[in-house]
């Protein structure tokens, strides 16, 4: 029995300080771009009232907010403008988080976040409580189900435990394939520098303390200074998100958890994996490093989307990594087809046909824009090695898909989690008899899929039709001069 009862007083300011952190982005662009012109001296009172109206919402979600646990039902009251409830039995209930973020950390609280099949992670959440009445609750909500108390005794200890130490830390971050979302930010950003800064200004700097640069070497500047900024930025980015983390291998699933100013837990059942995805970036893999992403149904970062189960590992000890946390996914491959060389043709061509679309760009948009045909064989290389990279293998009930855009993905998917299977063939694809194979899973709302292009058509209707019919052999599809056979491992 746990009576109905608000949270901590600091849920309010939890609430308003999710609020910020979901749309802090947005955030800071308003900020810059407010800061300049006549409205530029209101900008310090706009974020004042933006934050006292935050905090006001805060207080009244509080204030709306009760649960309480009655005979191993949990039932949540909350809305501002309108009222819910939400009702949870035990039995329904599949896992009970809890975390602790910045502000909860800061005052000696924790969040507790009851999911299940079927409800919204953000709903069953509670936000500010004291980690004895974390436990006591959960301690009520397992009670009333057989199921969840045999994964209690699963929990109580983990088999196995591995952390990410500060050396592969800090070499996951120098690495990190964030840089694309940073250079976007930090692009932004930039691009309302003169809403702070005018003209005026920066020609007098350049006169000033760069009098000898050409212009050209101003522009070359301002680009390496923004990729560097980037960098820092994804490196950062990267520290914060993956600082201590540990993975704990216990009897029915995975925990893992990470962070340093919020600390997060996530829990994923073995059998909601749906997919493993062995990711190697452009700055990973001539070293030989890799990071392992989980797909799963109902479960994750975000309830159902990809979950980081390794951010970097040596591909060394990547099959024994798998073969100890998920020996599912450890299998042998019978068979292996490439893509024939008539696939070649359009790889290459693919990336002409966008390096002319950059070009055309830069070339009309940024001073000595003619230098941006050095990318065409930047780009044509990276076609070249999409081709090598691009690859199906089997082996018992597990397909393998491997491809490349920038960074090498090999998707590994057992023919029982397959959802649906696609052959898509454009008229230029028709011409030469190639096709595209999609394979999609279930994860998140929407789904996943993984596909592999330029497959020979037959070739793609085997896989199809192995992938949709029971427990039938594949058959050897229609050989090439790219096909091999006995490769030992779905990860090389």
């Amino acid at each position: 029995m746990f009576d109905a009862q608000r949270q901590h007083p600091v849920a309010a300011l939890a609430n308003a300080f999710d609020i910020i952190k979901a749309n802090f982005i947005t955030i800071l662009i308003l900020i810059f771009v407010g800061s300049g012109g006549k409205q530029g001296d209101y900008t310090l009172y706009w974020i004042f009232g933006t934050f006292i109206a935050l905090l006001i919402w805060g207080g009244i979600s509080w204030l709306r907010f009760r649960f309480s646990v009655n005979e191993g039902e949990l039932k949540i009251e909350q809305g501002v403008f309108v009222h819910k409830k939400l009702y949870l039995t035990s039995d329904r209930i599949q896992v009970i988080d809890i975390t602790a973020g910045v502000i909860q950390r800061v005052f000696g609280l924790v969040a507790v976040e009851v999911k299940t099949a079927g409800s919204s992670s953000k709903e069953a959440k509670i936000n500010a409580i004291s980690r004895k009445e974390a436990e006591k609750l959960k301690k009520l909500l397992r009670q009333g189900s057989e199921q969840q108390t045999a994964t209690v005794s699963g929990e109580e200890k983990a088999n196995k435990t591995y952390t990410l130490d500060n050396r592969d830390l800090v070499i996951a971050a120098t690495t990190s394939g964030r840089m694309g979302v940073a250079l976007s930010v930090v692009g932004a950003v930039f691009s309302q520098l003169d809403q702070v800064v005018s003209d005026e200004q920066i020609l007098r700097f350049i006169e000033t303390h760069l009098p000898n640069f050409t212009s050209f070497s101003i522009v070359a500047i301002s680009v390496v200074g923004m990729v560097l900024a980037a960098w820092v930025l994804s490196f950062v980015s990267t520290i914060i998100t993956y600082y201590d983390f540990e993975v704990e291998v216990r009897e029915d699933d995975l925990h893992i958890s990470k962070g340093l100013f919020e600390r997060k837990q996530l829990t994923i059942p073995f059998n909601r994996i749906q997919a493993v995805q062995v990711k190697e970036g452009i700055l990973r893999q001539p070293f030989g490093y890799a990071a392992l992403v989980i797909e799963s149904a109902g479960y994750g970062e975000d309830q159902g989307n990809s979950s980081t189960l390794f951010p970097l590992i040596s591909k060394q000890r990547l099959r024994t990594f798998i073969d100890e946390v998920i020996p599912e996914y450890h299998v042998p491959v019978d068979k292996r087809v490439q893509i024939s060389k008539k696939g070649l043709r359009r790889y290459l061509l693919r990336m002409v046909w966008l390096s002319l679309i950059i070009i055309a760009v830069v070339w009309s948009m940024v001073p000595y824009g003619v230098y941006s045909w050095l990318i065409l064989p930047l780009m044509l290389l990276l076609g070249y090695q999409q081709y090598r990279d691009a690859e199906v293998k089997s082996g018992e009930d597990t397909i393998i898909l491997s491809w490349r855009l920038l960074k090498k993905t090999t998707a590994i998917i057992k023919k029982y989690r397959v959802q649906a299977v696609e052959i898509k063939q454009n008229p230029f694809q028709t011409r030469l008899d190639l096709s595209d194979l999609i394979v999609h899973v279930a994860s998140g709302n929407q789904g996943r899929s993984f596909k592999v292009r330029e497959l020979l058509e037959k070739q793609a209707a085997t896989y199809k039709h192995w992938l949709s019919n029971g427990n039938n052999e594949l058959q050897q599809p229609l050989e090439t001069d790219s096909y091999e056979e006995d490769s030992p491992s779905a990860i090389e």
